[in-house]
């Protein structure tokens, strides 16, 4: 059921993405919406798990960007320091919402304790995808997003369990002051 709900939610971002260029007011993007942002990204995952992160988006095109993502605090049983390559394509009917997809690897940091400070930290590599959507403010130089992220691969000795994995899928709502 989420996998269906998933699947069709990412292919309607990127019909949109796809065919809005080929409408016909369409008005060629001069520019990315802002060159860098930073905030705060909320998430909430599997069996009850929310965490606060700090996010930085970067553009390197009118239309791609680089997004770095840390979990807060650093030092708690679960950690995720990650880098993305996100596409973010400008529809045709709006200059404020902006469709986005994107792939990326991290570092993962888990114990297999269900208390906070006990089991031995685990290091995991991590690859995942994302689709979301973001909306930049007219008047304020912010930027509201929702996305979803879900992983596509983990490695190494200490692979995480199925808990673990749910807790890296989330459902997050992203708060970034934006500059040009």
């Amino acid at each position: 059921m989420i996998k269906k709900t998933l699947l069709t939610l990412f292919g309607a971002c990127t019909f949109l993405a796809v065919h809005a260029q080929d409408l016909p007011d369409t008005k060629l993007q001069a520019s990315a919406p802002y060159k860098v942002a930073v905030g705060l990204r909320y998430t909430v995952g599997g069996a009850g798990y929310t965490d606060l992160g700090l996010t930085a988006k970067y553009f390197i095109t009118d239309q791609t960007a680089f997004e770095v993502y840390t979990k807060l605090p650093f030092y708690s049983r679960d950690y995720l320091a990650s880098l993305s390559y996100i596409w973010q394509p400008k529809l045709a009917f709006s200059e404020r919402f902006r469709p986005y997809v994107g792939a990326g690897a991290g570092i993962l940091r888990h114990t297999n304790s269900p208390l906070e400070h006990e089991g031995e930290p685990r290091i995991s590599p991590i690859a995942f995808g994302m689709v979301g959507i973001e909306y930049q403010f007219k008047k304020l130089p912010m930027a509201l997003s929702l996305d979803y992220r879900t992983p596509l691969l983990s490695s190494g000795t200490y692979a995480p369990s199925h808990r673990h994995i749910c807790r890296v899928s989330s459902l997050s709502v992203g708060l970034k002051y934006t500059l040009h």
